[in-house]
């Protein structure tokens, strides 16, 4: 097969291995992306990457620690460490480029940030991607020179809802005709995300009471309640000075935190229990003429005073369960102890959901652990079926 490289500047490249090494001479965006060809004659071409020559994107780690390592524990505080590196950046890191947020997001995608983060992210980054382009020659932030001052820019699109759109077409294709016929530089070549952040923060100028306010580069997180299977999501980055025509550019992290409520996906080890699924919820389903327990692992218990079983039915599984919590094996020390008992069906209150407290013994040696989940029916010869949904580990 041969590869052919499309580097964005009007050059091409071919190889014969899936592989190139290659110096741009010019800063600037561009727009890289091949063509591989076998001795068939057959090709296909890759997606567009986007690639910036001529700096390199900060490093932004984040060090947590304290709190529990399996999830997050609402009221159970956890202290964080943001630190950034830039290789092209002589200078020190400015505390006013870093922004850092704590969200609550379901369905957590790692490869973005939460919204937001992203909004209060271009804050910052939207006014240095625009300090380090031709933008700066025509206009300032609150005074009117050539053109008009981006404050009062925001204040004529505050209340229009197509003015992100509208903007970022101004800026990648220029023109003239709303506020003089002093004609803007078109920027067809920069990249949509960039022509993004720099709205976003054009657009935040004339209402900054509405914008995130940063969390310190160090510091503690208390999480609040939430509903289950919602990550807290700690997200750091920093955008550097950039430099005369070098764009300043954005280094991202985040770490994601399990909801304290734990649910099942299959592979947990049963005796007697089978695993079920109603409606997109994984339930695992309580022997009703027997003893039995599963397992879950990797569970850091430090800051865990209670466990509640979330557990439901359809017909009241009277007379019920007793369950019990045991650390490392079925047989090993018991935790915590509690019962189910769920309302006859004939009663006008009777609901098809219970949470079985279990208040347990502290475990604080840090480790990660395996627990195993007892359950022993009260009454064997009563047949009757209940699932549990999910645990949820409380620190009070």
């Amino acid at each position: 097969m041969t590869y052919l490289w499309d580097l964005g500047n009007k050059t091409t490249k071919e190889t014969d291995v899936p592989e190139l090494s290659y110096t741009y001479e010019r800063a600037g965006d561009y727009k890289l992306s091949v063509t591989v060809k076998d001795d068939k004659g057959d090709s296909t071409k890759s997606t567009v990457a986007e690639l910036y020559a001529g700096n390199e994107t900060p490093v932004v780690n984040i060090e947590v620690s304290g709190g529990n390592k399996s999830f997050y524990i609402p009221g159970l505080p956890f202290n964080y460490s943001i630190s950034v590196s830039d290789k092209n950046d002589t200078t020190k890191v400015d505390p006013a480029n870093l922004f850092v947020s704590v969200e609550y997001a379901q369905g957590f995608d790692k490869a973005a940030s939460p919204m937001g983060h992203q909004q209060g992210e271009a804050t910052i980054s939207g006014k240095s991607i625009m300090l380090s382009l031709d933008c700066k020659s025509c206009h300032k932030e609150a005074e009117t020179s050539i053109g008009p001052a981006f404050v009062k820019v925001s204040e004529k699109y505050a209340k229009d809802p197509n003015a992100s759109s509208y903007l970022a077409q101004k800026i990648i294709k220029g023109g003239s005709g709303a506020w003089g016929e002093v004609a803007m530089a078109a920027h067809p070549t920069l990249p949509q995300n960039d022509v993004n952040q720099i709205v976003q923060w054009v657009l935040s100028l004339s209402n900054k009471g509405a914008v995130k306010k940063s969390l310190p580069q160090s510091g503690n997180v208390t999480p609040a309640e939430q509903k289950p299977n919602t990550s807290l999501v700690l997200s750091a980055s920093y955008t550097d000075k950039g430099g005369n025509n070098i764009k300043a550019l954005t280094g991202r992290s985040s770490v994601a935190l399990n909801s304290n409520f734990l649910t099942f996906s299959g592979p947990e080890k049963t005796n007697g229990f089978k695993l079920a699924e109603v409606d997109g919820t994984k339930y695992m389903v309580i022997p009703d003429d027997s003893e039995g327990w599963f397992g879950v692992e990797n569970i850091d218990l430090t800051g865990v005073k209670s466990i509640n079983i979330m557990a439901g039915w359809e017909e009241p599984p009277l007379p019920g369960y007793d369950f019990e919590i045991r650390l490392d094996a079925p047989d090993g020390k018991v935790l915590g102890k509690g019962s189910l008992v769920p309302t006859d069906k004939n009663n006008p209150k009777a609901r098809n959901t219970a949470a079985v407290y279990l208040k347990t013994e502290p475990v604080t040696d840090g480790s990660m652990h395996k627990l195993y989940i007892i359950s022993k029916p009260k009454d064997k010869t009563k047949k009757a079926q209940a699932g549990i949904g999910s645990l949820e580990f409380n620190g009070k």
